[in-house]
């Protein structure tokens, strides 16, 4: 009988064997904010633990509060839990589908989460010929298919594409006439510029078979918290998502940190998105100047492909530099890398590295 092992597909493992993290790792493969977790989350987050000895908040009422109010959406329509990834979960424990679909390449954890509750997984393949951009064929394939639940990342991970709001709109339409359940992951969005341009919040009160998923872990800079939610119009299958779960499923410590981030979210975001928005064009430019066919980037990751013979993550690896290789992806081949927007210092010694490896590979032609 064959042992099944759990293997760990996701960036940020900067773990040595003894569990402790490598200090001296710069760490590229997870998609967090540079700016770092807010002051006054990160102050409320220690004198929360004053509060140790008592339980949550099951309902994060405060937290639902704050988030209704920064997200304008009415509290009844938001469920909160330990991470975006928690909440993946607990939508397929709550609609039991037999088949979902999922783009290729995405987020692993859609199919993941189908497969683990024993969903087939249907996979629409982005292609490179179109920039790996979901198109209207997914419409088709959708009523074909007859998935129970749709899960869709915009702008998508790893790829960092945009999908325009009029097919959003599309699939929602679709997906009723079918009664799924279109999941619309959004966790990066807030990255965007114009991020009102994308949003599928406005389907809402129009769709209640929309869900919108979205997380403070990476706006704010806090994935050791863990701290996602789900919109949703529809009451009943928000009090599923409770159910299908443990009670207290956010801590007294994340609960105060996201309602304190939240008082100057939006001054905190667009300080952020200026920030990111000037040192992804800056690294974009590098890797195309060293001949790496870079993709369009609109969140703080960026998707580029290296024709080099060579593992690069094995050989930023050697450098200290941990990059996201994406061959475990579905639907990508080797030579595909997503790579984190940091800090101004942390992605110029990003591009030294790279010139340098460049620069060793082509002493070996």
């Amino acid at each position: 009988m064959n042992e099944m092992i759990y293997e760990y597909t996701h960036g940020g493992d900067i773990y040595g064997a003894n569990g402790l993290a490598d200090k001296n790792v710069l760490d590229f493969s997870a998609n967090i904010n540079p700016l770092g977790i807010p002051e006054n989350a990160l102050n409320a987050a220690k004198q929360s633990l004053e509060q140790s000895n008592i339980y949550p908040d099951s309902g994060c009422r405060r937290l639902i509060a704050a988030l209704a109010a920064y997200e304008n959406v009415e509290p009844r329509h938001l469920f909160c839990s330990n991470g975006a990834s928690d909440i993946i979960f607990r939508i397929i424990a709550a609609r039991k589908p037999g088949k979902i679909l999922v783009t290729a390449p995405s987020f692993a954890d859609y199919e993941r989460a189908g497969g683990g509750f024993g969903a087939e997984v249907v996979y629409f393949p982005l292609h490179k010929e179109n920039g790996f951009n979901i198109d209207n064929r997914i419409i088709g394939t959708i009523q074909t298919a007859l998935p129970d639940i749709v899960f869709l990342c915009n702008p998508n991970n790893p790829t960092g594409c945009l999908t325009r709001y009029d097919l959003l709109a599309e699939i929602a339409i679709t997906c009723a006439e079918i009664n799924s359940i279109l999941v619309i992951d959004e966790c990066f969005l807030d990255f965007v510029p114009d991020a009102d341009r994308y949003t599928a919040k406005t389907l809402l009160t129009t769709y209640s078979n929309v869900v919108v998923l979205k997380a403070l872990t990476k706006t704010f800079a806090m994935p050791g918290l863990r701290l996602g939610y789900a919109i949703c119009s529809d009451k009943t299958f928000i009090d599923r998502l409770r159910l299908c779960g443990a009670d207290w499923p956010v801590s007294n410590v994340a609960q105060a940190a996201g309602i304190a981030a939240l008082e100057n979210g939006r001054e905190y975001v667009s300080k952020s998105i200026f920030y990111i928005d000037a040192e992804r064009r800056r690294i974009t430019d590098a890797l195309a100047g060293m001949g790496l066919a870079v993709y369009p980037a609109y969140a703080n990751f960026i998707f580029f492909h290296c024709s080099w013979d060579m593992d690069l993550s094995r050989e930023l690896r050697k450098k200290g530099i941990l990059i996201r290789d994406c061959a475990n992806f579905a639907g990508l081949e080797p030579g595909y890398y997503r790579i984190a927007v940091l800090t101004q210092e942390k992605n110029t010694r990003l591009i030294k590295s790279l010139k340098e490896v460049q620069a060793s590979w082509q002493s070996r032609l």
